[in-house]
């Protein structure tokens, strides 16, 4: 027998003893490229995931942000300044609004989004004397009107029934907009109203006042 191999450790056995097996080496998983490349996307850009589904949610399904290009709700919503909406009534609750609430809905015979303030709901009489409004047969207190004593009917009709599952709006600036009274449909199915304005948004310098306040 060779020197080398009995000097050996590497060589050498204890008496009666088998040969020490070899360790075993683990298995090395590797990520398929497609994985790879999915995993690195994720790492880089996983964390934008939540801010970007939670801005979704909440101005897709709970509020909605909307600009004013006209004057047609002055002085509550300025030309130019955006509202803050409120949408989740109108997805799972009843959609019928409140009586002056300021609601933004679809038109179909202008076919586009507009805002305006609830003034009849279904089963309501509105009429107009001596520049003021009834619903039923009694004045409308409107006190965020600019003025009082102002408004008219701006077309043929002067009494408008309101159908049941329908409301009846009108813009706050009762000289320059045109609402109910001159459509040729004058009433909106509840159905398509989009949300009821919470808060106004005003900065730019078109706006005849600027800052943040909440629509009651």
């Amino acid at each position: 027998m060779d020197e080398h191999q009995l000097n050996d450790p590497a060589h050498t056995t204890a008496p009666g003893s088998a040969a020490a097996p070899e360790t075993a080496q683990p298995e090395v998983a590797e990520e398929s490229p497609q994985k790879s490349v999915l995993r690195r996307l994720w790492d880089s850009t996983g964390y934008l995931l939540v801010p970007l589904v939670s801005v979704f949610l909440l101005l897709g399904v709970i509020f909605s942000l909307a600009w004013v290009p006209t004057g047609s709700m002055e002085p509550t919503l300025p030309t130019k300044s955006y509202f803050l909406g409120w949408r989740l009534p109108y997805f799972f609750g009843d959609p019928t609004p409140a009586r002056g609430d300021i609601v933004m809905f679809r038109s179909e015979e202008l076919g586009e989004l507009l805002v305006k303030r609830v003034i009849g709901l279904g089963g309501d009489t509105i009429t107009f004397a001596d520049g003021d409004v009834y619903v039923n047969g009694e004045a409308l207190e409107e006190t965020y009107l600019p003025e009082q004593h102002i408004t008219y009917p701006t077309g043929a009709t002067e009494v408008f029934e309101v159908p049941e599952g329908c409301i009846f709006v009108m813009g706050d600036n009762r000289t320059g907009s045109y609402d109910s009274r001159a459509w040729l449909n004058p009433y909106i199915p509840v159905e398509q109203i989009r949300s009821r304005a919470l808060v106004d948004i005003a900065f730019l310098p078109e706006c005849t006042w600027k800052g943040v306040r909440l629509l009651t």
